[in-house]
């Protein structure tokens, strides 16, 4: 015994390893799950229950390892810690990416885009999703006009990484224009944005446009509406600083330069997050509530909200982004000053576009069809005789989404 103990200890480095290996996994196993990460801005994966079937069914049991390998990936000890420590290695060893975000000159970040994402029954999801939306606005002749806004490595490209191969967008722009030509007026910003390229038109470490680049496409969406977009001109924005996003989250990258925020206060308006859009579930929960068969908490988490355009509360958090909107909401209705409504489908790119809207609509109903619920598209369409419908979305999430089948739901495509 004494020998074998002696053996062990002429190799301190492999005890001590296997020891850390040890406390590491015990401590691990007595922290508590996270539901989210706030520094990376999304949910983390939570622990997939264990049944007989998931041992016994090999396509089960496949996909309870799938889900149990995300769970360990996302919810290890110091998750945080790590990721800043490999984006310092990184550094030092001079490389360019880093969790699917590359880096370009002057602090700005790229998210990775150098393939399109394949749909389930074949083919791309941008083609899948191309074909979604020709099938709602062949429905609505005459009362859609579709945006797809350009990935940032499509207009700041002074400062893209030197030969990387990201998917050029040009040619699907072409094909949106002429497969929707017709039926609803295509809005391609590339050209308006590359006229501002020296502006302040994506943050540098996060995905989104800035609300100057969601300005200049106002600009250009007005003009194809008919819209005063004067009504919006000389306001002064309200700054705020410290913004570090969503690309900074993937990364960690210790010398990250961090963004300037910008909102107007000026565009504000009365906003209510529908919650329940059915009918019936509304009167029923209602009659519940009043009869005292639920409680307040209950009924806060079902009750419409009202609350203004912009959550500052979001402004001394990490995620300053999530002010515009309050987030992504399946339904709300903001109350404009001018005339008319308008219908906005989009993804969180509009997010910072909408408030622009409230100088030209009485009526601005915004979607997101991620989160929407108890209605279609179809009959909110119906219901409200909107003047406009605008689907808003950025190249990326729209090549890859696939929420937009729903655009068709009820319709019987």
């Amino acid at each position: 015994m004494k020998n074998k103990l002696k053996a062990i200890l002429k190799y301190p480095a492999i005890l001590l390893f296997f020891a850390f290996i040890l406390l590491y996994s015990v401590a691990d196993s007595m922290v508590n799950d996270r539901r989210e990460s706030e520094l990376e801005n999304r949910k983390l994966a939570q622990k997939p229950a264990m049944t007989v079937k998931n041992l016994l069914a090999a396509k089960e049991t496949e996909k309870f390892s799938y889900l149990y390998e995300q769970y360990i990936n996302d919810q290890f000890l110091g998750r945080d810690g790590w990721i800043s420590l490999k984006s310092r290695a990184e550094s030092v060893l001079l490389k360019t990416e880093n969790n699917g975000v590359l880096y370009g000159k002057d602090g700005t970040m790229y998210q990775k885009f150098f393939v399109l994402d394949t749909a389930a029954g074949g083919g791309t999801q941008l083609e899948t999703n191309i074909e979604n939306v020709r099938q709602f606005i062949a429905r609505h002749p005459g009362l859609v006009k579709v945006m797809i806004v350009p990935s940032a490595d499509m207009v700041v490209t002074d400062k893209l990484p030197l030969a990387a191969p990201f998917v050029d967008e040009a040619p699907w722009m072409a094909q949106m224009a002429q497969v929707f030509a017709g039926d609803a007026v295509f809005l391609d910003p590339t050209q308006t944005l590359r006229g501002h390229a020296d502006e302040y038109l994506f943050y540098r470490t996060d995905h989104h446009w800035t609300t100057l680049g969601a300005y200049y496409a106002y600009l250009q969406y007005a003009g194809a509406a008919g819209r005063d977009a004067a009504s919006a001109a000389g306001l002064v924005p309200t700054q705020v600083g410290d913004f570090l996003g969503t690309l900074y989250s993937k990364t960690k990258l210790y010398n990250a330069q961090a963004d300037l925020l910008s909102y107007y206060p000026q565009l504000d308006g009365q906003m209510t997050i529908v919650q329940l859009l059915d009918k019936a579930d509304r009167d029923a929960v209602q009659q519940a509530y009043e009869a005292g068969q639920m409680s307040e908490e209950a009924y806060a988490q079902v009750a419409d909200r009202v609350v203004d355009l912009y959550e500052t509360d979001k402004l001394s958090t990490r995620d300053k982004y999530a002010m515009f909107l309050y987030g992504n909401n399946g339904f709300s209705r903001i109350e404009g000053e001018g005339k008319g409504k308008v219908l906005v489908i989009k993804d969180s790119y509009a997010n910072c576009f909408v408030p622009f809207l409230t100088a030209d609509y009485a009526q601005i109903d915004v979607v997101d069809l991620r989160s929407l619920k108890g209605t279609t598209v179809d009959a909110l369409i119906a219901e409200n005789s909107y003047d406009d419908v605008l689907v808003l979305y950025n190249f990326q999430s729209f090549s890859s989404d696939t929420n937009l089948v729903l655009l068709n739901r009820g319709s019987g495509n």
